[in-house]
């Protein structure tokens, strides 16, 4: 035999071509992996390992970015979440407007500090709950293309029959709602008293957000006229902007980033990143204003917010993170009362009034904190990443971020197709705010979203007997009429 004979096999098996995407994720593992081991072995220090925390977190933004299409998956939303919530003390560190970071004094009368190697512990989780949330979502992803609204576009005039007649509704409500805490209190009053605060205004006006919200995304999901898009939005937000008078953000902040979702996925133009910044940081001001209203009973325009205070007070999720890496042994005992609980969060509202132990895990730990503060209606929120902790450690952390990630992504296909888009913007608020909230809320917002849903569609069949729907008369027309034939 030859020797000089080419081996047949050799053509047959053609190279292995690793994904880009393993590369990456296994190169943000490597890192925090070796980072671990120099912590451990004291070549780490906590500031250092505080600043390689942050370049991991904006990095994957960034790559989130890039590569998942220029935010049209929600994993980017997740990141900055995470980014701000989690890490904004951090981030305030690296530029230096924060000495401490770690030093734990959210509603703390005497703050402290939890130790170096449970700071170490909070960081690695914090990192590693980034990593496994994108590494589903990068190794899985597919170009999204635009949305195709042509098949809802028959439900438009009666959303905005629905539209007309919420919107007045709501105005009223948060005007009542406005009225009412200012001859009562302050914003504490949405917790130290929510029940007066309700009864305040009729049942059926308290019902309006059943309605209102989930009109609103729709219209901006059917809509393909950008002017009416601007109306429509230009009027909700204005019936809803009383509540930031009150010094509430959240459902209204959150609404607004259903919107900017909604609006990734209805063009196919590219985006950059860097003309998104300037409307988040506008976002975040605003939000400082809000809190500095509901802080000291009066709007603060005379003050201008400064990124210190934004960044501090958006980044105190972290305190909540480090209670439960230090004190496992007082809230663990009732994480499954946390999740159980959380999954009616929508429906009844947590206050001190109510509240027992194992009720919430963001009020115990406002208890453990400031049981006087706690009882003025102040609280702290919650973390994913602290209740994943509880339930299994740094372990625990990285397989639940894990399912997040995978989550996230399945939200992302569904959002190519307007009814399942519908039905992945009625949660994508409570995912991507995860990182200061409670693990399981979105069970009870998912729902809360079917009543609406239910209730739309029963509107919509006395509508569609009402007033026939122009598809339905089309199908209904004699065989021989003009554009009816067989296929």
């Amino acid at each position: 035999m030859s020797t000089s004979a080419t081996l047949p096999a050799a053509a047959g098996f053609p190279r292995l071509r690793l994904p880009a995407a393993a590369f990456e994720v296994l190169g943000y593992l490597a890192v925090v992996a070796a980072a671990t081991l120099a912590f451990l072995a004291g070549w780490l220090t906590v500031n250092a390992a505080v600043v390689l925390t942050v370049a991991l977190l904006g990095s994957l933004i960034v790559l989130s970015w890039v590569h998942l299409g220029q935010g049209r998956h929600p994993v980017f939303l997740f990141l900055c979440a995470m980014m701000l919530f989690q890490g904004g003390r951090l981030i305030a560190y690296v530029i230096g407007l924060e000495p401490d970071p770690m030093l734990v004094r959210t509603m703390a009368p005497n703050p402290f500090i939890i130790g170096a190697n449970y700071q170490g512990i909070v960081l690695l989780c914090i990192a590693l709950a980034s990593v496994f949330t994108y590494a589903p979502c990068r190794w899985r992803y597919r170009p999204a293309v635009p949305l195709e609204t042509g098949s809802v576009q028959q439900y438009l005039p009666y959303l905005y029959i629905l539209f007309s007649l919420a919107l007045p509704a709501q105005a009223y409500k948060n005007f009542q709602y406005y009225e009412f805490i200012q001859k009562h209190g302050s914003y504490v009053l949405f917790f130290a008293n929510h029940e007066a605060l309700a009864m305040s205004v009729p049942f059926l006006i308290r019902a309006v957000p059943l309605i209102s919200v989930p009109v609103f995304l729709a219209i901006l999901i059917c809509e393909r006229r950008k002017v009416l898009v601007y109306v429509v939005t230009a009027l909700y937000f204005a019936s809803a902007s009383l509540i930031l008078v009150m010094g509430s953000r959240g459902a209204f902040f959150t609404t607004i980033i259903a919107v900017w979702y909604i609006a990734r996925r209805k063009v196919a133009s590219r985006s950059r990143l860097l003309l998104s910044i300037p409307m988040a940081v506008a976002m975040l001001l605003a939000a400082d204003v809000v809190q500095g209203f509901r802080e000291s009973g009066r709007p603060a325009f005379d003050v201008a917010p400064t990124i210190e205070g934004v960044l501090v007070s958006q980044g105190a999720s972290i305190d909540v993170t480090q209670l439960a890496v230090k004190y496992p042994e007082r809230f663990r005992p009732y994480t499954v009362s946390y999740l159980l609980q959380e999954t009616t969060e929508a429906f009844y509202m947590s206050t001190p009034s109510n509240y027992y132990k194992g009720r919430a895990f963001g009020f115990d730990a406002t208890v453990f904190l400031s049981p006087r503060f706690f009882s003025y209606g102040y609280g702290v929120s919650g973390s994913y990443v602290g209740e994943s902790y509880l339930l299994g450690g740094v372990f625990g952390v990285a397989v639940i971020s894990f399912l997040m990630g995978s989550g996230l992504n399945l939200l992302y296909k569904l959002s190519a197709y307007p009814v399942t888009l519908f039905m992945a913007v009625s949660i994508l608020p409570e995912i991507i705010t995860k990182p200061r909230g409670p693990l399981l809320d979105w069970v009870s917002t998912l729902a809360r979203w079917a009543i609406s849903i239910c209730i739309l569609w029963v509107g919509w069949n006395v509508y569609n007997f009402v007033i026939p729907s122009r598809q339905a008369a089309h199908s209904e027309s004699a065989p021989g009429d003009p554009g009816v034939g067989e296929h």
